[in-house]
């Protein structure tokens, strides 16, 4: 199945009467799946099952995932008096008071000057397990939006792949169409080459012997091979594009074969018009591996 990696996903739900969550989900090609997670402090622990999502539903990108979380009620807090500052602020205090005979009277407001020496805090803030599930549901929404948008972008990645592979063979047929006259010119320029050495080191070559030699290595030359091969890689590829699986490594790989078998065409032939084609080949498969590049 043809889906893109780019895409982008948003969405956001009360947790709790005292939580609100906003999730925003984005994600661009990359060789492999790479999950990034950002949270609030007090929701850390949350990172490794986000994570463990992600992977379920991804098999490849680069994948930011952006969660901020907002209090809709305000906590009761407790607070208390740290005793082992008072313990010995208060009485250093007083001790310089009189060492320098002030007459002062410590206030409230005085005491908190002192740094730590209150200490206050929310009563309820341990996130609950019902909270957890309902950010990770707010985050799978996210997921599907996203889903959405690369499977629609995977769309028309899939279309020009296709495009592509059908222009890629009808550069194949004409290739094939010109394979038989290539082998008589090869033949021809064979059979010539070898009377002219012969000629030339004053040496008579034996006609069944000159045949077989000029056979061998017009066999060399000929793109058969090539071209049989060159169709099973684009069967495999339409298979591909075809199925419901992840294609992106699949198609990495069969492109990367099927410039293996052009450029060896390209390195067999002397034919002018075979050299074209086979650029044009190139060129077609190189479209291809671009877009391939983005798919997952």
């Amino acid at each position: 199945m043809i889906t893109s990696m780019t895409g982008f996903g948003r969405a956001s739900a009360a947790l709790s009467p005292r939580y609100f969550a906003s999730v925003t989900a984005k994600s661009v090609n990359h060789r492999f799946l790479e999950v990034s997670v950002r949270l609030p402090e007090y929701l850390w622990e949350m990172e490794a099952p986000l994570r463990a999502i992600a992977s379920e539903i991804f098999t490849r990108g680069k994948l930011d995932l952006s969660i901020r979380v907002q209090r809709t009620e305000q906590p009761e807090y407790a607070v208390r008096v740290n005793p082992q500052i008072a313990g010995v602020v208060i009485p250093r205090l007083r001790a310089i008071a009189a060492e320098l005979e002030i007459e002062h009277t410590f206030t409230g407001s005085d005491l908190l000057r002192v740094p730590d020496l209150l200490q206050v805090e929310p009563v309820d803030t341990e996130v609950s397990d019902e909270e957890r599930d309902a950010l990770a549901r707010v985050v799978r929404e996210a997921f599907v939006q996203m889903v959405a948008m690369r499977e629609k972008e995977g769309e028309s990645l899939r279309t020009d792949i296709a495009t592509r592979v059908a222009a890629i063979r009808d550069l194949q047929e004409k290739l094939a169409a010109y394979r038989d006259d290539i082998r008589g010119e090869l033949l021809a320029n064979y059979q010539q080459r070898v009377q002219d050495i012969a000629a030339q080191a004053g040496v008579e070559v034996a006609q069944d012997r000159l045949a077989q030699e000029v056979v061998i290595m017009v066999e060399k030359g000929d793109i058969a091979e090539e071209l049989t091969r060159l169709t099973h890689h684009l069967d495999q590829m339409q298979k591909v594009i075809d199925g419901r699986e992840s294609a992106g490594k699949k198609l990495d790989f069969i492109t990367q074969e099927m410039v293996r078998e052009i450029n060896t065409m390209g390195s067999k032939s002397r034919s002018a018009t075979i050299r074209t084609l086979v650029i044009e080949l190139k060129t077609e498969v190189e479209r291809i591996r671009e877009q391939v590049q983005n798919v997952e």
